[in-house]
């Protein structure tokens, strides 16, 4: 098929050729008719417009067809070929210069698109239509058609012929050529048919008359309007079709003598018909311009409009799919903080409820040491309870000092610190439990005293968890090392070292984190809430300092680092850099009890009692004032959560 087609061109372009001089060959005869004196040049040649035309639509390769109709009218009107090849060449030649001319400084496609492209045409067709009318004039003089002294008249003319024919058919052709031109409503048809016989009337109306004895020259501009009308209505199409089909009227009334411009004599009539023609084409044709641009500016507009409101609506879209994730995302937040809130709540009530009946065991557990000191085996006994209670006390109160913290609830009794001190102290209450474990603790302090300003009492929490963990997560006999020193002359670090299970390295980030703990295993029996070292974070952090975790892997020991800042400046508001506390005296006390949890007050009564100071127990609130005041206490031992009345009243 492919091969079929590819032959077949040949004959395609051959007919396209014949066709073409054909046309030339006709529309040449027709416009003899309306020849200026002495017979060779016209008023309007279409043939001119066909030809530049036919150029723009098919390419540079239709010159063959309008050099064969150009000599073929020409050698009829000629007896002498060369006359009428050279005629023909000179009319080739116009079409292919004008041609070039649009490509260069318009473009095919958008040829009447802008005003200014009109303008740009017609003075285009004046300059090719130099060509045809110069090559044309100059044949004729030598075949000696012409007398030297008609050869500008005639030059005059034919340049004209050709250039109102190329403002007029060019556009035709080239308009009406689109294939892909908008097709016209059942209601503009009809506008169509009824602006058709309204023009008819109106040229007939102002050519068509016999205009002898009378000067109307300006009344062929009233059909302007028509002109405008079919600019705003009818497209490019419409307004090429009335500009032709004017001329065409007002050209055959004038050659036959009617119309304004008939009264005029010889060829003052058809250069005045000529000055309308023009007139009319570049008027139309640059109203026509201005309303395409016009109606593709409000089409550009509107697909502005419509691309925006569409941008707008899907930004609309993803603003409200955001606005519901976020309204999602907030009441997952708030139902987060509820669950939290309630979990806060329940950890304090939870430690409260925990640390109730530990005083009453603690009460009772010194009660018995007193009453059997001296007994390996009780000692021994009281040992073990000991320091379990002491571990379930401090389990309780990490869960207490969470809550307390997560709700802002601890305030801290800042003062001077010394660092090494401080960490003697946690080593104290820690050793038994390293002992009971057989471990190695050594304990390296800084050169000289390192002042830090903070809460003792939490200060020394922060060091007892990290080696209370050191502790409990090291294998019997193991080593643990808490080391002091001055870093960077700006901070105290503590180093709690140990060569116990150590972490894995996705544990080490979530450490801190609350109920976070070390892989379970059966192998591992030590317990814990996972709260002590979310404590330590937190209290290190209201200190200004940091504390970081670290651990080579599994069973290569851990090592936590705190940071504190140290106190360059001794504050003279600060307490004592230690606190000595003051020995105990034993000289007998007035001891008032006041607690609603009777086992707690009753223990503790009995211990004091033991040590022999007087003591009296109230189990609510409302007596104490009677009681006080009658028993005189030098103590009072008040629980500030009493029913009815509480400690503070």
């Amino acid at each position: 098929m492919r091969q079929q087609a590819v032959s077949a061109q040949p004959f395609v372009y051959a007919g396209k050729i014949v066709l073409l001089a054909a046309l030339y060959f006709v529309l040449a005869k027709l416009s003899l008719s309306l020849a200026i004196p002495p017979g060779y040049a016209t008023a309007v040649w279409p043939p001119a417009g066909l030809a530049l035309a036919a150029v723009l639509l098919e390419g540079n390769r239709a010159w063959p067809g309008i050099w064969l109709g150009a000599a073929a009218v020409n050698f009829t009107v000629q007896a002498s070929m060369a006359a009428a090849g050279l005629i023909a060449t000179g009319n080739t030649l116009e079409a292919l210069a004008g041609a070039a001319l649009v490509r260069h400084y318009i473009g095919v496609s958008r040829t009447f698109d802008r005003g200014e492209d009109v303008f740009k045409f017609v003075a285009v067709g004046a300059a090719a239509s130099t060509v045809a009318a110069t090559t044309g004039v100059a044949s004729l003089a030598m075949q000696g058609a012409i007398a030297l002294s008609d050869l500008a008249e005639n030059w005059w003319t034919w340049w004209q012929g050709d250039t109102s024919a190329i403002v007029v058919i060019t556009p035709l052709l080239l308009c009406w050529s689109v294939r892909d031109a908008p097709r016209w409503p059942a209601d503009r048809k009809i506008e169509a048919a009824f602006f058709a016989i309204a023009l008819a009337i109106v040229g007939y109306s102002v050519f068509g008359t016999s205009a002898a004895g009378h000067d109307f020259e300006p009344l062929p501009f009233v059909t302007l309007p028509f002109i405008v009308w079919a600019a705003f209505r009818f497209d490019q199409r419409g307004v090429t079709a009335t500009i032709a089909a004017l001329c065409a009227i007002a050209i055959s009334y004038t050659v036959v003598g009617r119309g304004p411009f008939s009264s005029r004599p010889g060829n003052v009539s058809l250069l005045f018909l000529l000055a309308f023609v023009c007139a009319v084409a570049m008027t139309g044709l640059v109203i026509s311009a201005i309303v395409g641009e016009r109606r593709r500016t409000l089409e550009a507009l509107h697909r502005s409009r419509d691309e925006l409101e569409a941008r707008v609506a899907a930004r609309t879209e993803e603003l409200e799919r955001a606005n519901r994730s976020l309204h999602e995302e907030i009441r997952r937040i708030e139902m987060l903080e509820r669950s939290e809130r309630r979990m806060n709540e329940f950890l304090a009530m939870l430690g409260h409820e925990l640390r109730n009946p530990l005083a009453p065991i603690r009460n009772a557990l010194d009660l018995m040491r007193l009453k059997s000191a001296g007994d390996s085996t009780h000692e021994w006994s009281h040992g073990i309870i000991d320091r379990q209670v002491s571990q379930l006390t401090r389990l309780v109160d990490d869960l207490l000092d969470v809550g307390r913290i997560t709700s802002g609830k601890i305030a801290l009794q800042k003062e001077a610190v010394e660092v090494n001190a401080t960490v003697l102290r946690a080593v104290e209450v820690c050793r038994p439990l390293a002992d009971v474990r057989g471990h190695a603790l050594e304990v390296l302090l800084a050169h000289g005293p390192l002042l830090i300003e903070g809460d003792p009492v939490r200060l020394s929490q922060i060091v007892v968890n990290l080696l209370s963990n050191a502790v409990k997560y090291t294998s019997d006999g193991g080593k643990i090392q808490v080391s002091v020193a001055r870093e960077d002359d700006d901070w105290a670090a503590v180093r709690v070292k140990d060569n116990g299970i150590g972490m894995s390295a996705s544990l080490i980030p979530t450490i801190f984190d609350l109920f976070v703990q070390g892989e379970r295993s059966l192998a591992r029996t030590e317990g814990g809430l996972g709260v002590g070292l979310t404590v330590v974070k937190q209290l290190v952090h209201m200190h200004g300092g940091s504390v970081v975790a670290q651990s080579s892997g599994p069973g290569m020991g851990s090592e936590f680092v705190v940071r504190l800042p140290i106190l360059t400046q001794r504050p003279s508001t600060s307490g004592p850099v230690s606190r000595q506390e003051p020995p105990l005296s034993r000289p007998r006390r007035r001891v008032l009890i006041v607690d609603d949890n009777h086992d707690s007050a009753d223990s503790l009564a009995a211990v004091l009692r033991a040590l022999d100071h007087d003591v009296r127990t109230l189990y609510e609130g409302a007596a104490v004032s009677a009681v006080a005041e009658e028993f005189q206490p030098q103590i009072v031992l008040l629980d500030i959560g009493l029913p009815g009345m509480n400690g503070y009243e």
